[in-house]
């Protein structure tokens, strides 16, 4: 079962400003790095990034979808539906989805709502689920 997850709508680009790109979706990003900036390697960034990071959930026993971060997330972008397609060229949006399963199988409910949602707000989900040994269940 998925027990932990994280989402964020990210939005990359080579020439459109992260501020236009904040306009644009009437979304207030909770992380932004500039093209030429230094990354902590001390790389140059070659793109600008813009975030809204849902940050991390956990699951319940009543969550049997795994997919609360990504159900807080789609929540919190709600105001930017219908204006990601229209973003500028360069701009690529997408959700980057991850959960962490309690055991060797990583199931999640990717409900028609939520796909609904995710349709709405115009962008591809990228997603990843890190798998336990299952070494906790058998405990």
């Amino acid at each position: 079962m998925i027990r932990a997850g994280r989402a964020s709508l990210v939005v990359t680009s080579v020439e459109t400003d992260p501020d236009l790109v904040t306009l644009h979706l009437g979304l207030s990003p909770t992380t932004v790095t500039r093209k030429g900036e230094a990354s902590r390697s001390g790389r140059v960034r070659g793109h600008h990034t813009w975030a809204v990071d849902a940050g991390t959930f956990s699951n319940d026993d009543d969550d049997q979808t795994g997919t609360a971060a990504l159900t807080a997330l789609l929540e919190q972008c709600r105001a930017a539906c219908g204006r990601v397609g229209s973003l500028p060229a360069d701009c690529r949006a997408r959700i980057v989805w991850s959960a962490d399963s309690d055991s060797a199988q990583g199931g999640f409910v990717l409900t028609a709502a939520l796909a609904a949602q995710i349709a709405a707000l115009g962008v591809d989900l990228y997603g990843t689920v890190y798998l336990g040994d299952g070494a906790e269940r058998d405990r």
